[in-house]
């Protein structure tokens, strides 16, 4: 809910499209700064009570925001800091979550388990959530705030029920330093041809996603004519797309071969970004945004799954975050330079821009991709891990 109703409410608060991309900054820096301690920490502390904390301080915060909200006491700083630190634990979640999935499910029902989930986080957080978060919105503006304070709280007690198959395993022996730890994980990922190239083509294409995504309530207020309703519609539609991609991803995969879903995959990014800047319709967007949640969904099928598979499981959290880090902490770099597009060359500057950059990157990496996925993706094969000295 608060997808759709977040932007709305900066969109209450200032015209400044600025100052309305640096919402989304806030929102990503954190996976910019914490990743690599973090994977770290999540190696270090049992998965399920680091979600089970995070989940309950998200929804304190919304509390917050909340209060704050009815109160009319909310300014665009004050949003700001409110979003950076509800992002600094949905990073703790999201890079927990991923480690804990393994010990849930069996190493060769992966694909099919990470599907399912992003299916019904679509389903809940998407497809519902952001048209209900924007009537919510219209209502009362504090409605969706309120709704997921008490979703997460809900949420904190069920995380707390889960049992493991496999139990958590600290790491043994004495512990390194910190930075040590890092280490550990920047060597390993530095060594492992594939997980590192798709590593750089994820940072590129967040990063390239960000720019229109920054200011994308303004572009749907200012070029596509929408107001507070017809914006979370518009982004529940869209993001239909991703329901299908998490029912079908492990088929995908099947069928051409992971290596080449991840390359189709890509140039579809690159082309459905172009579209709203070339078509600015609400239909093209419809359609652009519906299946570019078809391919994004795929393609973290296949890669969550894969580096789930390669990474051991006690590396996993150091390893994980120096991979997040590259491919998700370049978003709050993608929100900056979205909202100088935007300021200076226009709103749908941003699309463009992106779709030219995305279409660059796949021609260079392509080849490679497609020779190292033969190599690390082929089903009888299951390649020993870069040694760590």
């Amino acid at each position: 809910m608060v997808a759709a109703a977040g932007p709305l409410l900066a969109l209450t608060l200032t015209d400044d499209v600025r100052l309305i991309s640096l919402v989304s900054f806030a929102s990503m820096i954190p996976w910019l700064v914490l990743s690599l301690p973090l994977g770290v920490l999540i190696d270090r502390v049992e998965r399920r009570r680091l979600l089970t904390v995070s989940t309950a301080a998200r929804g304190a915060l919304y509390g917050v925001v909340t209060l704050l909200v009815v109160s009319k006491q909310m300014n665009i700083a004050l949003l700001i800091t409110l979003v950076a630190l509800i992002a600094v634990f949905e990073v703790v979640f999201d890079m927990s979550a991923q480690a804990f999935l393994p010990s849930l499910v069996a190493a060769e029902h992966l694909e099919r388990a990470n599907g399912r989930l992003y299916a019904v986080e679509v389903v809940a957080n998407s497809f519902v959530g952001l048209p209900f978060g924007a009537l919510f919105f219209a209502a009362a503006a504090f409605a969706p705030f309120g709704v997921q304070t008490v979703a997460l709280g809900i949420a904190a007690l069920l995380i707390v029920g889960l049992r493991p198959h496999t139990p958590f395993v600290p790491v043994a022996g004495e512990r390194a330093s910190l930075w040590a730890d890092m280490r550990t994980g920047l060597r390993w990922l530095a060594k492992h041809r594939l997980l590192r190239l798709l590593a750089v083509l994820l940072g590129l294409v967040n990063m390239a996603h960000m720019f229109a995504a920054s200011v994308f309530a303004k572009f749907a207020r200012d070029v596509l004519g929408i107001g507070p309703r017809g914006f979370g519609l518009l982004l529940g539609v869209s993001a239909a797309g991703a329901i299908v991609g998490g029912l079908i991803g492990d088929r995908v995969a099947k069928l051409f071969g992971p290596a080449m879903a991840l390359v189709v995959s890509y140039a579809m990014f690159a082309v459905l970004d172009l579209l709203p800047g070339l078509f600015p319709n609400v239909a093209v967007v419809v359609v652009a945004g519906t299946l570019m949640s078809v391919f994004g969904t795929t393609w973290n099928v296949i890669t969550v799954s894969l580096r789930q598979r390669l990474i051991p499981p006690e590396l996993f959290g150091r390893v994980n975050s120096v991979y997040r880090f590259l491919g998700t902490g370049s978003t709050s770099i993608g929100a900056v330079i979205g909202g100088q597009l935007a300021y200076r060359y226009g709103l749908r500057a941003t699309y463009l821009v992106s779709g030219a950059l995305l279409l660059t990157a796949l021609g260079v990496a392509a080849p490679t991709l497609l020779r190292y996925g033969r190599i690390y993706m082929a089903p009888e094969r299951t390649p020993a891990p870069p040694s760590i000295t």
